[in-house]
């Protein structure tokens, strides 16, 4: 179930989302190496190097090198670090929607050109996107040592 969670919220192969979930079960402490997770998954080399590299680039997972050793430990990145992503990416959007309800707003009082619905209903998706972000950032600050929540 894990797994048919993570490729559809983050819109990954089959493949990819088994990784992250065995990463977010069994590699929270130490991680996984790679020949670790090839005897998990039963998969090939090649499918397996490809879905991490993906992973690595979307910064789902990270990884690791113990002192004195040449193998990487893959870890997917702890549950705050996803959250703080998806409130980077809430603020962004609701940026983005400022300023497009503001330009609206203002080629409106050049020549009428944007239904007046289309721009109400703007400011029902920003209402919207507040509410997440508070909601957001006050998860985030319940998961988080005092000292950071100042950042939030």
């Amino acid at each position: 179930m894990m797994g048919e969670l993570f490729r559809q919220m983050h819109h990954l192969s089959p493949m990819a989302a088994k990784i992250l979930s065995v990463l977010a079960i069994e590699g929270c402490s130490a991680g996984l190496t790679f020949e670790e997770l090839l005897e998990r998954l039963h998969t090939s080399k090649s499918t397996l190097s490809t879905s991490i590299n993906l992973l690595l680039d979307k910064d789902l997972v990270y990884y690791h090198i113990k002192e004195g050793k040449r193998r990487k430990y893959f870890k997917s990145f702890p549950f705050d670090k996803r959250f703080e992503g998806f409130l980077r990416l809430i603020r962004y959007e609701k940026d983005f929607t400022i300023r497009f309800q503001q330009y609206m707003k203002e080629q409106n009082d050049i020549q009428p050109f944007f239904p007046e619905k289309r721009i109400s209903n703007l400011g029902l998706f920003l209402d919207y996107l507040e509410q997440i972000e508070s909601l957001t950032q006050d998860f985030l600050k319940k998961l988080k040592p005092e000292e950071i929540r100042e950042e939030l």
